[in-house]
């Protein structure tokens, strides 16, 4: 499965691009638009969020000053909020910047509910992530990207 969303904008451009050809190609062929699914699917960055969740369990097992690990979890947070669209771009060949936008959204999404750093925010309830990840997840797919 290819990673960038595929719109029906996406889909009237090619059909206008191929109709030229329409005689000398036989059976062009064109992708298929995506389902609510497969966005979903399609805008979560997977890697980035395991990545994270995996170094932030390395971390507290391993390190014993919570003031280095918070601080480390900073790092590494912003380092893949930067690195998430680079890595999309590169790895995943998607192109489109909205899309780039909302994985990386959905990287801090996903961070914040689960926890992650901002569960030792003297502000942060957990119960916000419970209302923010399926609102997000919800909202998000339905954008065309």
């Amino acid at each position: 499965m290819k990673r960038e969303v595929i719109t029906k904008r996406d889909i009237q451009n090619i059909q206008k691009s191929v109709e030229p050809y329409a005689g000398a190609i036989d059976n062009p062929s064109i992708p298929e638009r995506d389902d609510y699914q497969s966005k979903l699917l399609k805008y979560i960055p997977t890697e980035v969020v395991a990545l994270y969740f995996t170094l932030d369990n390395i971390l507290k097992s391993s390190v014993a000053d919570q003031q280095s690990i918070q601080t480390l979890l900073w790092i590494i947070f912003i380092l893949l909020i930067i690195c998430t669209p680079i890595y999309l771009w590169r790895v995943t060949k998607v192109r489109k910047k909205i899309q780039l936008l909302i994985s990386t959204l959905a990287f801090v999404v996903w961070v914040f509910a689960l926890g992650g750093i901002f569960e030792n925010l003297d502000w942060y309830r957990h119960y916000y992530g419970a209302l923010l990840l399926p609102s997000f997840t919800f909202i998000v797919p339905i954008i065309e990207g």
